[in-house]
């Protein structure tokens, strides 16, 4: 059976380093930005891509530089429906 996950992410930044922490990020696989404050906080999802795991790049957000706190405040599984009915 085939898994998927999905994980929300609090992530603060220094506020000056906003902009290139935020290109940073966007270039990982599975991360998405959704919003974010002048302050430095963004919002962002994290999905397994290929052979990154979600939970292992959420890890990798602490290395970022300029990355102040990387929080996981939401993680769900999806399972491949089709591989549900088929095993029915």
């Amino acid at each position: 059976m085939s898994e998927s996950n999905v994980c929300g992410v609090l992530v603060h930044v220094r506020r000056e380093v906003i902009g290139a922490v935020s290109t940073r990020l966007s270039d990982l696989p599975g991360v998405e930005i959704h919003a974010s404050t002048p302050d430095g906080r963004l919002v962002v999802t994290v999905e397994d891509a290929g052979e990154h795991r979600c939970l292992e790049t959420v890890s990798q957000l602490h290395d970022i530089a300029g990355v102040l706190s990387a929080a996981l405040v939401y993680q769900h599984t999806l399972q491949d429906c089709n591989e549900q009915e088929s095993a029915s």
